[in-house]
């Protein structure tokens, strides 16, 4: 069993999701914190409030493209929005901590009419349309508060009573709202500590390994949609490294921790622009830089989570190399624990057998000699490459028959 806080981790996970926006950062704070207060205001019940704060925080998990949450940001209703809203209800359905969201997360994104003519039970109706309404108070927000203050966000909303929001909910919102210290709220500094109260209240509970796998899935399955070329690499990546670990005899926490870093290790790339993981060349120097920062990243998200401190370790070591030229630490030799030195050889050894656009996956034995040379420029663990060699083609068919499935799941 491992001990967590489920508000810590659903913050971890909003701070995740936010890297998607790169420099628009904090959406689902603001949209669980809006929602939040507004229902506090009418009387609502603690946990409807709690829900609403979850799925607030969560709402947008079915976002993994930059070109796709540029949309969101940008427009206010557009033909598709529904796409990530069922994909998000479709993700939390497989995970037992956050389940009971998928209804709020589906239908945050539905016209109220729609909602009415869907028959759901009311309460759900009314938090999902208040996601949808503080969601796009939230991209107005952005555009024009500094132009138009309070009134004039208002009144843009106004314009969509009864079609967009219900209108009960748009009076309700209009009262809370009116001020400018709500919308002042919402500045980044401030943000953080209107969320400080919450996350300390919440309690420490005992899950199951299997409610953790569960959860470090569903968010490699996030950062694995960024592109077709990328699906399950993660998962692929922690089943690897399962095999491996095994093989060299770590014990069952050890195996537990190294699964779950495997399949958060990549949580940075959510902030790299689809563009550059998809370029079929080669990167630039400034697209490289960005994408030296995606280990770094993964470890900041993680650390938000007391009990996760592990898994940051190694997922911010998973590009550091024996010789001391990796990233982001430059850390040598005895400083990367066996576990890191795991997932590196796990990582790339996935990505050479799987097709990239830059080129199509290398037969077993060409990805092989890639790691063996690597080994032999001091980069990557002997032993650990020695164990996988043991048993090429079964290694292959682990990291393959994940690719398999990822892109079903893509498709």
């Amino acid at each position: 069993m491992h001990e967590i806080v489920l508000e810590e981790v659903a913050y971890a996970l909003a701070s995740a999701l936010d890297l998607v926006g790169i420099d628009d950062v904090q959406h689902g704070q603001r949209v669980a914190l809006m929602a939040t207060t507004c229902a506090r205001h009418a009387g609502w019940s603690e946990p409807c409030c709690q829900a609403l704060m979850l799925g607030g925080l969560l709402h947008d998990c079915g976002v993994s493209s930059t070109q796709q949450h540029y949309r969101l940001v940008a427009e206010l209703d557009w033909e598709g929005s529904q796409e990530h809203a069922d994909r998000g209800a479709e993700l939390l359905e497989r995970v037992p901590l956050f389940a009971q969201l998928a209804p709020l997360v589906r239908w945050h994104h539905t016209h109220w009419p729609q909602l009415l003519q869907a028959g759901l039970p009311r309460e759900l109706a009314l938090a999902a349309n208040l996601i949808y309404l503080v969601d796009r108070a939230d991209v107005l927000r952005a555009k024009h508060f500094y132009q138009e203050g309070p009134e004039g966000i208002l009144r843009r909303l106004a314009g969509h009573s009864g079609s967009l929001f219900c209108p009960d909910l748009l009076d309700l919102f209009c009262q809370v709202a009116a001020s400018d210290a709500f919308w002042f709220q919402l500045e980044p500094w401030v943000l953080e500590d209107r969320f400080q109260p919450w996350l300390q209240q919440g309690q420490r509970q005992l899950v199951s390994f299997d409610s953790l796998l569960s959860l470090g899935q569903m968010f490699a399955d996030v950062v694995d949609a960024k592109s077709p070329y990328t699906a399950s690499h993660s998962r692929g990546v922690a089943a690897l490294c399962t095999w491996l670990g095994e093989r060299l005899a770590l014990a069952a926490r050890e195996l537990e921790i190294l699964e779950l870093a495997g399949l958060l290790h990549d949580l940075g790339k959510l902030r790299v622009e689809d563009a550059i993981l998809a370029k079929p060349g080669p990167l630039t120097d400034l697209e490289r830089r960005y994408m030296r920062q995606h280990s770094f990243d993964s470890a900041q998200v993680l650390k938000r989570v007391r009990g996760f401190a592990e898994i940051a370790t190694l997922a911010a070591m998973h590009h550091e190399t024996l010789d001391g030229q990796g990233y982001p630490y430059r850390l040598k030799g005895a400083a990367i624990p066996l576990p890191a030195r795991i997932i590196a050889v796990a990582d790339i050894f996935q990505a050479l057998v799987q097709d990239r656009p830059y080129r199509a996956a290398l037969p077993a034995g060409e990805a092989l000699a890639h790691l063996q040379l690597r080994v032999k420029e001091g980069k990557l663990d002997a032993r650990v490459v020695a164990c996988l060699a043991q048993d090429l083609p079964l290694a292959v068919r682990i990291a393959r028959q994940q690719c398999a499935e990822g892109l079903a799941r893509v498709r």
